[in-house]
């Protein structure tokens, strides 16, 4: 069986479907982010048959290593970053073709009522709607999310359970080189960046690697059943967890849980206190969840953006309307409209959802005058007021 499954899951052909989905899947600016090795999808796309070859012979040699990954700190705030870290072309064709191997063999046996991330067929727009669902009969919420997840997995722990639940022992070793991946070296302030992040070696699983959601499910798939074994009624989105209840004592009641049950993994909860992720939520107040609310509607309840989160949208929007900004992230004039047209339509897309998605499409469109505006105005210096009609339509400006 092992020696079978590995040749499955890795031959040419199933390296090949890799490849393709990733390229398909990735944006045309993605397509030339690099990893260790300096070769991005676009370098590799050139050359994609001799290379995804060497690749297949590499692996059936059991020559094969995954490299280092690449870090990328992006700023969110003042002095706060989130770290990216990117594989090499060839590590994320190699864990995508394992990926599709094992979501397809062991979907029926990873699957629970509770786990919605990186699940087929879900995903945030299904995990938001049953929670709203849910919120309908049980109007109390605990809401958490598990602290520093993904950098807080015992690799010990997580090796266990995947030896546990994935039989197919050929395979074991590469998805232990997987969880064992680390960061590439780096100096200076970069270094000390990731370090305040928490990140240690040895310690966690690195976000950016097709198989990390994976490893995620496996790592809280105990978690999950115990969830359903006690008949509580849950959402979870990888580290994001959205409980239902009757009254406040069930809801600090699950708290509890919560912290006794992960404290077993290594993982940890924050306690219920003001500027905490940990909220009880009352049956009037809305919840927030993956980026949206759950608010009260009469009698039942219904998904929205609230005010404050729109803003979020548009504060994240607005930096677009700054020529130093723009051109740290490589985008040009003639590029700009297209870009703010992606941003607008993902965003619209995403959270379609929403009862009030038209006020966010018309607070989108505000948000993009007001960024061209500013390029126009403060950047370029264009004195905008004289301006012809014909002129400010040719510079889309309303």
């Amino acid at each position: 069986m092992g020696k079978n499954a590995y040749s499955s899951a890795l031959s040419l052909d199933a390296l090949r479907d890799a490849w393709v989905n990733l390229f398909k899947k990735a944006s045309p600016r993605s397509r030339n982010t690099t990893g260790v090795d300096d070769i991005s999808i676009n370098d590799y796309r050139g050359d994609e048959r001799a290379r995804l070859n060497r690749l297949f012979r590499d692996l059936h040699r059991k020559s094969f290593q995954f490299s280092d990954l690449r870090p990328h700190l992006i700023p969110k705030s003042a002095d706060k970053y989130r770290l990216i870290c990117v594989p090499t072309v060839q590590d994320r064709i190699v864990q995508r073709a394992l990926l599709d191997f094992l979501s397809n063999r062991y979907a029926d046996r990873l699957a629970n009522k509770v786990s919605y991330g990186f699940v087929k067929e879900r995903g945030v727009k299904k995990a938001v709607k049953d929670a709203c669902d849910l919120r309908a009969k049980h109007g109390w919420v605990y809401k958490t999310d598990i602290a520093s997840f993904f950098d807080k997995i015992d690799r010990a722990l997580l090796q266990r359970a995947l030896k546990s639940v994935i039989r197919e022992r050929s395979l074991h070793a590469l998805l232990g080189q997987a969880i064992a991946c680390e960061i590439a070296p780096v100096k200076g302030s970069a270094a000390t960046r990731i370090h305040r992040l928490g990140i240690k070696r040895g310690e966690g699983v690195r976000q950016g690697m097709p198989l990390s959601p994976f490893f995620s499910n496996i790592m809280l798939g105990g978690f999950d059943r115990t969830i359903e074994q006690r008949g509580f009624r849950a959402v979870r989105y990888a580290d994001d967890l959205i409980f239902f209840a009757s009254s406040r004592d069930e809801c600090e009641d699950l708290a509890r849980f919560c912290s006794e049950h992960l404290m077993q993994l290594g993982l940890t909860v924050p306690p219920i206190e003001p500027g905490s992720k940990s909220v009880i939520y009352e049956p009037e107040q809305p919840a927030e969840f993956l980026g949206v609310s759950l608010v009260r509607h009469h009698s039942s309840y219904r998904v929205e953006l609230t005010s404050e989160q729109i803003a979020a949208i548009r504060d994240d929007l607005l930096k677009l309307g700054s020529v130093p900004e723009l051109v740290s992230r490589k985008i040009t004039l003639p590029k700009l409209g297209q870009v703010l047209s992606l941003r607008r339509n993902g965003y619209l897309a995403a959270y379609d959802v929403c009862h009030n998605v038209a006020d966010l499409e018309r607070e989108l469109g505000k948000i993009e005058q007001r960024v061209l505006r500013r390029i126009y105005s403060d950047g370029i210096g264009i004195n905008l007021a004289k301006l012809s009609g014909a002129a400010r339509t040719f510079l889309g400006l309303e």
